[in-house]
Formats: structure tokens, sequence, C-alpha cells
């Protein structure tokens, strides 16, 4: 029996069916292929966040200081500051978009670790200078601080490196300070005189000890006791004993042109970064790819409001809270937010002593007030203000509060924080001259941190939440 073979044509059709088949299957490896690349990405950014959320809920767990300001150095407390930057969840106009997100918030806090204690490095007690050995100090209680700076490139969208800064609390080192030396103004070693006396020249060295400036020359450790006192703490006095009332944060975030650094003022400054130094770059990132670090504080009168159709609960700060329907009449009361998010009322309830605390801006007396453009602080401050001897509000009278004397001619002497109007908060006495910014109780703490995963286009998002009330 005859068999007659393929023709020409047969042949290329069944080559062009095969090309086609292999086509297709190369086409449905390389979808599956990239999904499982981005899915790992995304296991790997959730890993990543789970990690700098444990941190976070370690260092939070372990804070010193109860959240009743104002505390008094003699108790040891050390402190809690929060910072709330200018940016905000609420600036994004598209909710359906990756927008602008609030990013620009500080937390700092010292801590104590129930575990392992905290290691850092420390100058060598041999006198090594910063390019040599250094020695490595456990302590088991830090200041830490955690904030967010821009990714330099810049990247579309607009992201951010989360850095966590921790610096070892100890009070003594076994010198004094550290070590005998002559120190050096022109050179790398160690700054504890004059010649090297600004922060940028400490924190860019290898050394992770908090320290504070004593009469403006020498750099000492610092203990819980000295922390309580803003001028003590990181990043806050820049130019020794000399520097001002009420001594606010330094430059942390780069400025509108990405290339130098702004203070609380938004003006541009140069020479306050920690972390200049190349050697020490990288040494504290948290996460990169950062979308947003928002750090909100509970306020139990804060108005809760339903979203157009009903289906959901918004607050003061979420981009689409509506303020028309919260005038109009709120759904509940008690949520996390801003500091001074600029909701002053709520009709749910009745009485000043349930309006909302941190919708304003800060006390005048804190000389931190902010404004809906720039940085508002929770500070849990220091009773020492009031007798230190200097005239903080510029009265041309020190501690008025403190001194024996009727300085407002009401007929009582010295003040002290009462509560004159019955609210339940001991309200400010007049002669005193300073108030912490928001003088109530902090309940607890939100922190919202929301990465983006490039390879996959995603948003990730961890949410810490830490109560300040005992259970």
């Amino acid at each position: 029996m005859n068999r007659r073979g393929m023709t020409l044509i047969e042949m290329l059709v069944a080559m062009t069916a095969t090309l086609i088949l292999m086509g297709a299957i190369a086409r449905v490896f390389s979808v599956f292929g990239t999904a499982i690349t981005n899915s790992r990405a995304v296991l790997a950014t959730d890993a990543q966040l789970r990690t700098a959320a444990w941190r976070l809920r370690s260092d939070l767990s372990g804070i010193t200081c109860r959240t009743l300001p104002p505390r008094g150095p003699d108790a040891g407390e050390g402190y809690f500051e929060l910072i709330e930057g200018p940016a905000k969840d609420a600036d994004a106009s598209d909710a359906t978009t990756i927008g602008p997100a609030d990013h620009d918030d500080v937390l700092l806090f010292t801590t104590r670790s129930a575990d392992t204690p905290f290691v850092g490095r420390a100058p060598s007690l041999t006198g090594t200078t910063a390019g040599g050995q250094n020695d490595l100090f456990e302590s088991s209680v830090a200041e830490v601080a955690w904030f967010a700076r821009p990714t330099l490139p810049a990247t579309n969208p607009p992201t951010y490196t989360l850095y966590r800064k921790q610096l070892l609390v100890m009070g003594y080192v076994g010198a004094d300070p550290f070590y005998q030396g002559t120190g050096a103004s022109t050179n790398n070693s160690l700054p504890w005189t004059t010649g090297n006396s600004t922060w940028a020249s400490y924190y860019n060295l290898p050394c992770d000890v908090s320290v504070r400036w004593e009469r403006g020359t020498t750099l000492y450790p610092n203990t819980l006791a000295d922390l309580t006192r803003r001028e003590n703490r990181f990043m806050h006095n820049v130019t020794g004993a000399s520097a001002a009332f009420p001594f606010p944060f330094v430059a942390h975030q780069f400025g509108s042109n990405n290339t130098s650094y702004e203070d609380l003022a938004g003006t541009a400054v140069n020479g306050l970064i920690f972390d200049n130094n190349s050697a020490r770059k990288g040494e504290d990132v948290v996460l990169i790819n950062v979308l947003s670090f928002d750090v909100r504080v509970f306020d139990p009168a804060a108005p809760v409001a339903l979203s157009a159709n009903g289906n959901t609960a918004l607050v003061p700060g979420d981009p689409l809270y509506p303020p028309a329907i919260v005038n109009g009449g709120p759904v509940a009361s008690g949520a996390y937010v801003d500091l001074g998010v600029g909701i002053f009322s709520n009709s749910l309830l009745s009485g000043s002593q349930i309006y909302p605390r941190f919708a304003g801006y800060g006390h005048p007396k804190s000389q931190l007030v902010g404004s809906a453009g720039t940085r508002r602080t929770y500070d849990t401050w220091s009773t020492h203000y009031e007798a230190n001897g200097r005239d903080e509000d510029s009265s041309g009278t020190a501690d008025e509060g403190t001194d024996g004397i009727d300085n407002n001619s009401d007929g009582q002497i010295d003040e002290v924080p009462v509560d004159t109007n019955g609210d339940g908060v001991p309200d400010i006495a007049g002669e005193l001259e300073t108030s912490p910014p928001y003088p109530f109780p902090l309940r607890g703490v939100e922190v919202r941190i929301r990465c983006y995963e490039p390879s996959s286009g995603q948003v990730r998002q961890m949410t810490v939440r830490h109560s300040f009330v005992p259970h």
C-alpha cells in the first residue's frame, strides 16, 4: 500500500501551528512567572512591614514615661514626644491613585527593654578616633527616634525611607566624659570641646550614646532625668547652653528642592544632619519605598462621621472625611486623629470637658504653637522650666510661678495647677511661665506605615496601636 508524504504547504501549516502553541505556552509561563515574582515581592514587603511593626511595638511597650504632662525630672522617667508634620493623608486629592500622604511625623521617646539590652557603639576608652575601633556598650534603656526622609533620587510616586535612631541611655560610661582627651576642632577626633560643638559633628561619628551639652563646651551621657528636659534630647539643642527655649526638634526633612534640610519654620539649614557620614548611612534604615508614616493620637471626643453612601466610618484626617456631615451630626465619638486636626466641636457631646482636646495647634505658653501648615508637638514636658532661674516667657521675671510673689495681682501667691473650672483637667495657673503644648493625658497612639511595592504596583499597610492606659 502506497503512503503519500506531507506536502510543503502541510509542513508549513504544521510548523506554524506548533510555533503558535509554543508561543502561547511561553506566554502562559511568562504570566505565571511574573505573577509568582510579584507575589514573592509582595510577601517580602509584608514581611518587612511586620518586622518594622514588631520593632515599633517592642519600643512602645517599654516606654518609660507616663503620658501625663508635665513630668518632673526628679522622677527620672525620660520623655515622650510626637511631632506632627504639615503633610497629612487628607491631602490626597484622588483616593484611587497613589498621591500625597502623611510622611513627615516624628516619634521620639525613651524605652526600656525587658529582654536583651540595647547595643550601641561608643568611642574607645583608649582614645581611638572616629576612624578606629570602637567599644560596644549595652544598656537596658535607650532614647529612640522614628522618622522618614525622602528617597533620593526622587521616585514616582514619591517614596521615603523610614529610619529608627537608637541612642543608649547610660548616665556613666567609665570616664569623664567617656575618656580623658584634648578634643580637636579640625579633624575627626571626638568633639568633646567647643571646636566641634554641633550635633552634626557628634552624630556623624560611630557613637550611639545619648548625650547633652554642659556649659556649651562638653558632651556628657544622659540619664532619664536629664532627658525629661527638652534641651538634652536627640537633635533638639544645636548650640549648647545658649540654645533658646523651647528647644525645637531641628531639621529632619528635605526642603522643596530635595537638596537641603529645613528647620521647623521651613528655613533651609546646613550641617544639622546626623548621618551625613558615608560610614553611617544605612545603619538605621527600617523600611524603604515608604509612602506614609502617620502617627495619630487618641481623642475620646473626636467626632466620627459616615461616608456619603453610609457604609464607611470616617474620622478627622481621612481623605474623604466630610466636615459638612460632621457639623450636621456625627454618629460616634472617639478616634485616632492627627494633632491639630481642626475639628473643634462634637454635637453628640456637651460641656467643655469633652470637646476634642487635640483639635488645636498647641498651648501658647509652650511656644511650640503650630498651625495647619507647620509642625505641631505633643510633649510630656518638664516642671524644670518653672524653677530653673531662666525667664522662658520673656516677661522680665524668672520663675513667676515659684518665686513666692503674687506676680499677677490676683490675690494668690505662687499658683499651682488646679482644676479651677471643674472640667476634670488641671488648668495651667496664670503665673506659670510655660505649659506643655497639649496639657492633657494621652490615652494611646496609632502608627500607620504604608509601603509601595514597585514591581507589582501594590500598596501595603501595617497599623500599630499602643494604649498608655494601664490594664
